[in-house]
């Protein structure tokens, strides 16, 4: 199969413990968003999801979970998933591990979810084996 961006097999084996991928068996679609939950895009998104009776993974903000309670409650109450995806959109990358880590608990208090995903794709090889305690990181 042809993809025009891949990521590259060593990243892969430097930062272990992180899922990569699903097995290529199931003939499966993971639908996922991130960044949410926003005011206009959001309830397009899931109006969208409910004319095609599919479910979907959002990862949210916990910031923007806490200014739009009323469409993260929407996205449960639909049957869809969640998942954390730090509470200020925080480059790992750019970001003191400690801060990091806390910034995660933070929008834990608003999401209830085991499944992390990194804004911008951006995390430590350390910040990894801090996280993946706690989280399935996506």
């Amino acid at each position: 199969m042809f993809y025009l961006v891949k990521t590259p097999g060593l990243l892969k084996k430097m930062i272990p413990g992180c899922i990569w991928n699903f097995s290529r068996e199931d003939k499966v679609i993971y639908l996922t968003f991130d960044d949410g939950p926003h005011p206009l895009a959001t309830p397009f998104v899931l109006d969208t999801l409910k004319q095609f009776n599919a479910k979907a993974t959002f990862f949210c903000i916990g910031k923007n979970v806490v200014e739009n309670p009323a469409i993260y409650k929407r996205i449960l109450t639909e049957g869809h998933s969640a998942g954390n995806h730090t509470h200020n959109h925080l480059n790992g990358a750019k970001t003191d591990n400690e801060d990091y880590v806390e910034n995660i608990k933070l929008a834990k208090k608003y999401i209830d979810s085991n499944l992390f995903r990194p804004p911008y794709g951006r995390i430590t090889r350390f910040q990894v084996q801090l996280i993946n305690r706690a989280f399935r990181i996506i």
